[in-house]
Formats: structure tokens, C-alpha cells, sequence
């Protein structure tokens, strides 16, 4: 190969080099861009759904969906919203026709959580007399924190008997905002509540 030959070959060789750079970084900017619009489309979807439930405030809200299509808002003052979406984006109900439920903390320990329906209304579990609303209160924190501790220790895997030491009392009440149950529960159960693990 000549010098000539050589040089117009290796012209060549990185005119389509730079050709074909060109054409992927074009596909790759459009790929993101696409995602972006997607993320973003879906963000202002959940958002939206998040709206229906009167009194959460989604200022400052961070969005994590899980693998279930189980969408996770959690608001600056972090209390938290979640609600299930189809392939399509469009709600699916939990148990009993239950949308939306709602966990209400101060200082980052539960203080409620609430259902409701995809109207954005309270709704109970049919199956647990209407269950709609549960309050905890805590009465002994400093006791509370001890018993979290060995909790943290254990991820949970752990019973906690303690429901005669009178540290956290519960209160339930209806849909239509009657109470049903009210008792002192054991710090597991408020461990679980704290870290949300009730699904209808």
C-alpha cells in the first residue's frame, strides 16, 4: 500500500470512525432525553395521584417505586404516601378497594397512618370492622428507645413481649371516624408501624 492509498484510507477509516461516534452520542443524548421525559411524566403522574388524599403535602417529596409497582412518596416533613400502579401508570387497589394509605410521624416516630379509597376518601378494611384509622401515643419514650435498640440489633427478627410495660398505647377507629379498639401494644408492633410494614 502507497503512501497515497495509505493516506486516503486512513481519511476514510476515521471519517467513518468520527461518523459513527457522531451517530452514537445522538442515539445516546435522545435515550436520555426520552428517560428524562419519562421520569418526569411520571413523577408529575404520582404526584397528581398523591394530591387526591386532602392534607398531604407533597412539598419537597421524594419518589422511590418498588419492583411491585409499589409507589413510596415521602414529603419534607416526612410523612410518607404510597399507592400501587399498573403497567400502565393507572391505580390498583389493595385489599377491601383500600388506595391510599397515609403515615402520618413527628420527630420521626408514627404518630397515625390512615386508608383511603381512589376518591381520596377514608376507607376501611371491611374485613377488620372498617378499619380505617389507627393513633399511637407513646407513654414511656425513654423505655421506647431502649426497647428500639435492641430492635435496630435484630432487623425486627425479634418478639417483644412488653405490652404490660405501657409504652406505646394504640387507638383504632372506623371510616366514619368512630373508635373501635383502643389498648396498649407491645414494642414490636410500634416497631413495625414505625418502620411501615402494614399493607391492607
Amino acid at each position: 500500500m502507497n503512501f497515497k492509498i495509505s493516506q486516503k484510507y486512513t481519511m476514510r477509516y476515521t471519517n467513518n470512525t468520527v461518523l459513527s461516534y457522531s451517530i452514537y452520542i445522538v442515539l445516546f443524548v435522545t435515550m436520555i432525553s426520552v428517560t428524562e421525559h419519562q421520569i418526569a411524566g411520571d413523577k408529575s403522574t404520582y404526584l397528581a395521584y398523591a394530591m387526591k388524599v386532602k392534607g398531604f403535602d407533597t412539598t419537597g417529596s421524594a419518589i422511590t417505586q418498588a419492583g411491585d409497582g409499589e409507589v413510596t412518596i415521602k414529603n419534607a416533613a416526612g410523612n410518607i404516601i404510597r399507592f400501587r400502579i399498573d403497567q400502565k401508570d393507572a391505580l390498583r387497589a389493595y385489599h377491601c378497594g383500600i388506595v391510599f394509605i397515609v403515615y402520618e410521624f413527628s420527630g420521626g416516630w408514627i404518630k397515625n397512618y390512615r386508608t383511603y379509597d381512589i376518591n381520596g376518601e377514608l376507607k376501611g378494611d371491611d374485613e377488620f370492622q372498617d378499619l380505617a384509622m389507627v393513633e399511637y401515643d407513646i407513654r414511656n419514650m425513654n423505655l421506647l428507645q431502649k426497647k428500639f435498640e435492641v430492635l435496630n440489633e435484630a432487623d425486627g427478627n425479634i418478639e417483644m413481649n412488653d405490652k404490660t410495660d405501657e409504652i406505646v398505647y394504640m387507638k383504632a377507629y372506623d371510616s366514619g371516624k368512630k373508635l373501635i379498639m383502643e389498648n396498649y401494644i407491645s414494642s414490636k408492633e410500634y416497631w413495625n408501624a414505625n418502620n411501615v410494614m402494614y399493607r391492607p
